[in-house]
């Protein structure tokens, strides 16, 4: 039988070649894959939001919602920013436009009492 010039060690000798070059660069990612997930399942625990950063968020976030008393003498307090954000809104809708910053607001703070 003839080989049609063929040689065909140097087929084989490639062709297994490729087959351990492939396996081994699947494998390679395989292992990177993973590598990389394992470092991101670690930056997740270490960037949890501890206790005390939750508690020092909702301390926060009570400041900007509630109203309190901040000067009892002087008649400070405060009011939620959303609520704050509305008599601005009043206020600078009035014919005039700017209007006095002191008016309403003062008016507001002996109501609210």
């Amino acid at each position: 039988m003839s080989d049609y010039g063929i040689n065909t060690g140097k087929v084989l000798f490639i062709g297994l070649l490729s087959v351990i070059l492939t396996s081994v660069v699947v494998v390679g990612l395989q292992a990177l894959y993973y590598w990389q997930v394992d470092r991101m399942q670690l930056a997740e625990q270490l960037w949890e939001p501890s206790a005390k950063m939750e508690k020092l968020t909702a301390a926060q976030q009570a400041r900007l919602t509630d109203y309190r008393m901040l000067d009892a003498k002087k008649g400070t307090v405060a009011i939620p920013v959303s609520r704050a954000m509305e008599m601005v809104v009043t206020e600078l809708s009035r014919p005039g436009g700017e209007g006095n910053s002191k008016g309403t607001v003062a008016k507001e703070r002996k109501n609210e009492k």
